[in-house]
């Protein structure tokens, strides 16, 4: 083999790699929600096992959850618990929301997804809500 041909391969093997780490990393581009980032969040009307957190770039992601969250709904305040540590930290499935329920405190809801909120889902959300 040729050292040309060889640094070829080696070229498009390192490419592979970085595409590779690139499409495992969370990342702005793709949705991540930084644990120090988030900025506010509100409740969805009628729909007690998602929410919506704001981060400081002003960009909103959908948090659904595995179950109902007592105190959701009461826009009282959100903790979360993170399986990575520090402010860098994505906010992903298997996180856990701490209830903001005074009454339930230390409850713990399971994070199922965390996607950016765009504006059919909160279009539909705001067709599903009930009307009182």
């Amino acid at each position: 083999m040729t050292k040309r041909a060889f640094s070829a391969l080696v070229a498009a093997g390192l490419s592979l790699c970085a595409l590779s780490a690139a499409a495992q990393t969370p990342s702005a581009s793709t949705g991540c929600l930084k644990l120090g980032q988030i900025d506010g969040f509100s409740a969805i009307k009628g729909n007690d096992r998602a929410f919506v957190v704001t981060d400081k770039l002003h960009r909103r992601f959908r948090i659904s959850l595995l179950n109902q969250c007592p105190g959701m709904q009461n826009n009282i305040g959100v903790q979360f618990r993170t399986l990575e540590s520090g402010r860098l930290a994505c906010v992903s499935r298997g996180d856990t929301v701490i209830s903001p329920d005074p009454e339930m405190t230390g409850a713990r809801c399971p994070i199922t997804a965390v996607v950016p909120y765009t504006a059919a889902m909160e279009a539909a959300d705001k067709a599903a809500a009930p009307t009182r």
